[in-house]
Order: structure tokens, then C-alpha cells, then sequence
């Protein structure tokens, strides 16, 4: 199934979230949620030694993260898509967009779009067989809000 921006826009927009995991726009939650995981070590007076005399590297979890390898982060990842640019192509003439989601409509501000992600896939599996997607609202590294199973795009 696909999904539609429509409503009062110029342009009614097609949306295919199957054809997303090909896409270079796509983007891994991690890059966008801050997981900001502390490296915790017990105090280990030998092992601080050795990193700050240059014997032993520090640890690079987070680099080792972002440069996994590629076919196993599109097997196993979880990607979003930026709404901002299907909504801005529909040329919308008014300033708020309605969402039909499993627990109902959700009226949003169409100048919030810059917020809005559509989760597409987790850990490597689409998220709904039919193609419909989530809705996440992330400000400053938090998921704000999350909408589920968003079935169509509506300007009013």
C-alpha cells in the first residue's frame, strides 16, 4: 500500500516506503537520538597509565558504531526518512497537516516539519508489512512524540 500527501496542496505526493532502504536520504536512528552511552570502566591505575603514556589506545565505541560494516547495518538497521522534503513538494496552501494514525487524527503544524521523520524499518525488517510507517517527532536528539502506523497525510 502506498501513502499519499494530499489534501490542499498543488501536488498530491505518492509515497512508496518500500523503495526508502534504497535511498541515499535515509537516515540511521542513531544519528539522530542522542544514545549517549558512558563508557564505564572500573579504576584501573595500570590501564589509565598505559592510555595516557600512549601504550594502549583509547576505546572508540562510538567510531566503531558509525563505520560498521554496510550491508550489515542495512540487515540489522533502524532508518527514518525526513518528511520535510515530500511535504514542501506538495506545495501545500495551508499551514497544517492532519495525520491518520491507529489511534486517530493528529492535526500538525506544517512549519514543524524540519521535527518530523517517518520510521520506515527496525532492526532490519520493515516495520509493517504494508508499507505504512511511524511518525516520530525528534527535537534536540529526543522522540518527542511517536505516532503509529500513519496511513495517510492530509493538508487541511
Amino acid at each position: 500500500m502506498l501513502l499519499q500527501i494530499k489534501g490542499n496542496v498543488d501536488f498530491v505526493i505518492t509515497i512508496d516506503s518500500s523503495a526508502w532502504i534504497f535511498d541515499d536520504r535515509k537516515i540511521h536512528i542513531e544519528d539522530l537520538v542522542n544514545d549517549d552511552e558512558e563508557i564505564n570502566f572500573d579504576d584501573s591505575v595500570e590501564w589509565n597509565r598505559q592510555i595516557i603514556e600512549g601504550e594502549t589506545l583509547p576505546p572508540t565505541l562510538k567510531s566503531e558504531k558509525k563505520y560498521r560494516n554496510k550491508k550489515e547495518e542495512l540487515l540489522n538497521g533502524t532508518f527514518l526518512m525526513a518528511l520535510d522534503p515530500f511535504l514542501e513538494y506538495a506545495d501545500p496552501k495551508s499551514v497544517t497537516y492532519e495525520i491518520t494514525h491507529k489511534d486517530g487524527k493528529t492535526a500538525l503544524a506544517y512549519k514543524d516539519r524540519y521535527d518530523h521523520y517517518a520510521q520506515f524499518s527496525k532492526d532490519g525488517q520493515r516495520l509493517y508489512e504494508d508499507g505504512m510507517v511511524d511518525l516520530l517527532v525528534i527535537k534536540d536528539g529526543e522522540i518527542v512524540e511517536r505516532y503509529e502506523y500513519v496511513t495517510s497525510f492530509d493538508f487541511v
